[in-house]
């Protein structure tokens, strides 16, 4: 009796392996999107995984005071506004959940172009920031239909690590016009490997290409750039040499 109750067991146990093993695993999730915005004071970054119908999502905003030095919000309070079709959706977050970095839940209602509305209060003044033709999905499968693959070759550097650096972005700008056409970058945003001269550009405030860019001459504190960058490119002029190559 007790043989037979063993071999059951065993061939119970051998038959639900393989069922196991089947077993189908989560769900595929949409990747993370993102948005950054100026004003000129202040640095948005907001990120958040593609808005579903009835499904809350945390959308995270990391605030920088910038300036010379890039600074985290240490204070202030934060209101969402989500508007699709005349339908809102809000959040708020009433101060950071650590330094710079705010996290506001909202749970769309209705399905198509959003409009987000990101409105900061702090001592030093209030912010406004508006981001249009945010998607919002009838379900998850419509969202990973339309996701994009992502970059590659690309650096990564997190906020929070750059908040504790002496660090600083700052956009390019083309100076004169014509044939006396100049762009010229701070020789702090320069990196060098043997003979290559590169630049770190700002894709998202987490992710950078280490691009390489010719010179030509130094001028004062600068140094013209004579390819590689184009007007509105947002560079890395301060704490480039600590960032990483790869």
């Amino acid at each position: 009796m007790t043989r037979r109750v063993v071999l059951t067991v065993a061939l119970a146990c051998a038959f639900a392996d393989p069922v196991r093993a089947q077993a189908p695993g989560p769900s595929p999730q949409p990747s993370a999107v993102t948005h950054t915005a100026y004003s000129k004071n202040t640095e948005l970054f907001a990120e958040w995984r593609p808005l579903i119908v009835g499904q809350a999502t945390r959308l995270t905003a990391h605030l920088t005071r910038t300036g010379d030095r890039f600074r985290p919000y240490a204070e202030g309070k934060v209101v969402l506004t989500l508007t699709v079709e005349g339908v809102a959706a809000n959040a708020s977050a009433d101060g950071p959940e650590r330094p710079g970095v705010f996290r506001l839940n909202v749970t769309p209602s209705k399905p198509g172009a959003g409009r987000v509305v990101i409105d900061v209060t702090a001592a030093t003044g209030a912010e406004h920031f508006v981001i249009q033709d945010v998607p919002v999905y009838a379900d998850v499968q419509a969202a990973l239909a339309k996701q994009a693959p992502p970059e590659t070759g690309l650096v990564s550097y997190a906020k929070e690590r750059s908040w504790e650096e002496d660090f600083a972005t700052a956009q390019v700008t083309v100076r004169f016009q014509g044939a006396a056409r100049m762009i010229t970058v701070p020789s702090t945003a320069i990196v060098r490997d043997g003979a290559t001269t590169q630049l770190y550009v700002q894709r998202t405030p987490e992710r950078f290409e280490l691009r390489e860019v010719k010179t030509r001459r130094t001028i004062g504190d600068a140094i013209e750039i004579t390819s590689g960058l184009r007007d509105g490119d947002r560079i890395v002029v301060r704490g480039a040499e600590k960032m990483p190559r790869q």
